[in-house]
C-alpha cells in the first residue's frame, strides 16, 4: 500500500496538484491498480515478454 506522500510525490513528478481532501481516495486506487499490475506481471510476464507492444495511434483528422 503507498503511502499518502508517495502518491503526492508521484502527482507532482507528472505535473498534477491532488487536493487534500482527495488524497486519501487516490492514494487507495492507485495502490490497488498498481497491485493488480504486479499480479498481472506475476501471472502473465513471460507471455507478455514475448508480445510487442501495440504502437500509438493518432487520429488521421486534425481536431482543433
Amino acid at each position: 500500500m503507498l503511502k499518502k506522500e508517495q502518491t503526492q510525490a508521484l502527482a507532482l513528478i507528472a505535473g498534477l496538484q491532488i487536493p487534500a481532501e482527495d488524497l486519501d481516495n487516490v492514494t487507495l486506487r492507485l495502490s490497488a491498480l498498481l497491485e493488480s499490475m504486479a499480479e498481472l506481471e506475476a501471472e502473465l510476464g513471460s507471455e507478455m515478454d514475448a508480445v510487442e507492444p501495440l504502437p500509438p495511434v493518432f487520429p488521421a483528422e486534425d481536431f482543433d
